[in-house]
C-alpha cells in the first residue's frame, strides 16, 4: 500500500517518517523545509520526502505518485482552540485534500490530539464539504525518544530541586507508546467500520505524570538523586514557564494536557482488538534502544 504523510513537524508524522513503512507499506512524505525536518531526524529514514508548502500553495504539477491509496495528516498547528491557528490548518489541510484528489486518492486519516476535541468541528465540515473518505483520530500523549513528556522530563531532571505541585502531578492520562500507535494507525485502514468516524484512543493503562516520572528515573532514562520538593501551583507555573529548558510551544502544550485530564474508553476495540503494550515495556524498549545508541 503507498501512502502519503503530511505533517513532519508533528512527533509522530516525524516518526511515521522512519517507522511506518514494512513488507506491506510504502511510505511517502511531505514537508516545507526538507533540511529542517532532516536536521531532527535521530534514526534512519525510511520515506521518500518531497518538499511542498501546504500554506502557500503553487505544487508542483508534476508531483504525482501512481498508486496512492491513502494519506495521514498530522494536525500541523500547536492548537485548534485558537482561531487563527485553525484557520491556518484548515488552509494547509484543505490544499492537500486537492493534492490528493488529483492523484485520485480520497482516503484519508486526521490525526489530532484529545486536547483539541472541542475544535475539531470545522475539520470535520471541511472533510465532508471536500467529499472525503475519512478517519479522523484524537490521540492521548505518545511517549518515545524526543517526545514532548520526554523532553520535559529530561529538562526538569538537571535540576537539583524538582518543584511540583500535587493537583498537578497526580494528573493522570493513558499514553500511548510511539510503536504502538503507528502500528495501530497502519491496522486502522484496514477497518471498514471507521470510515467517516471519529476515534478517541489511549493507552490500556492509566498513569498520573509522577508516577511515570518516576519510571523515567528507575529505569535511568533520567538521571535521579534531585530533591523534589511540592510547592504551591502558582510558584510551579511561574518557575517553569520561565526556566524550564523546553520552547514556549511545548510549554504550552503541556499546560494543556496537564489541565484537560481526558481519558478514553477505547471502544472501537469492538471492531478491531489491539493489544498496546504496558507503560513498563514501552519505556524499557526505549532504554535499550538508548543503550544500542550510547
Amino acid at each position: 500500500m503507498d501512502i502519503l504523510i503530511s505533517g513532519l513537524n508533528n512527533y509522530v508524522g516525524r516518526r511515521s517518517a522512519s517507522l511506518m513503512a514494512d513488507e506491506r507499506f510504502r511510505v511517502f512524505a511531505i514537508t516545507r523545509n526538507f533540511k529542517l525536518f532532516e536536521s531532527r531526524l535521530f534514526e534512519p529514514l525510511h520515506a521518500q520526502v518531497f518538499e511542498v508548502d501546504l500554506i502557500r500553495g503553487g505544487i508542483d504539477p508534476e508531483f504525482f505518485i501512481p498508486n496512492l491509496q491513502a494519506a495521514f495528516y498530522f494536525t500541523q498547528v500547536p492548537t485548534l482552540l485558537d482561531m487563527v491557528n485553525l484557520k491556518l490548518e484548515l488552509l494547509s489541510l484543505r490544499n492537500f485534500i486537492h493534492l490528493l484528489k488529483r492523484m485520485n486518492c480520497q482516503r484519508i486519516v486526521y490525526v489530532a490530539r484529545l486536547v483539541d476535541r472541542s475544535g475539531i468541528q470545522l475539520i470535520l465540515d471541511l472533510l465532508k464539504e471536500m467529499r472525503m473518505d475519512y478517519t479522523v483520530v484524537l490521540k492521548n500523549s505518545v511517549l518515545g525518544k524526543d517526545s514532548l513528556l520526554d523532553r520535559v522530563f529530561k529538562s526538569i531532571a538537571e535540576r537539583r530541586f524538582i518543584l511540583y505541585a500535587k493537583k498537578y502531578a497526580d494528573r493522570s492520562f493513558q499514553p500511548l507508546g510511539i510503536h504502538d500507535f503507528i502500528r495501530w494507525l497502519k491496522a486502522i485502514l484496514q477497518v471498514p467500520a471507521f470510515h467517516h468516524r471519529i476515534l478517541e484512543v489511549g493507552g490500556s493503562e492509566t498513569i498520573s505524570f509522577m508516577e511515570l516520572f518516576d519510571f523515567y528515573r528507575s529505569f535511568h532514562l533520567i538521571r535521579s538523586g534531585q530533591q523534589i520538593v511540592h510547592v504551591p501551583r502558582w510558584l510551579v507555573k511561574f518557575m517553569y514557564s520561565r526556566k524550564l529548558d523546553i520552547s514556549a510551544t511545548d510549554y504550552a502544550e503541556l499546560t494543556r494536557v496537564i489541565q484537560s485530564d481526558y481519558h478514553v474508553n477505547n471502544t472501537w476495540q469492538v471492531e478491531m482488538p489491539f493489544a498496546f503494550s504496558s507503560i513498563q515495556d514501552t519505556l524499557l524498549d526505549g532504554r535499550e534502544n538508548h543503550l544500542l545508541r550510547a
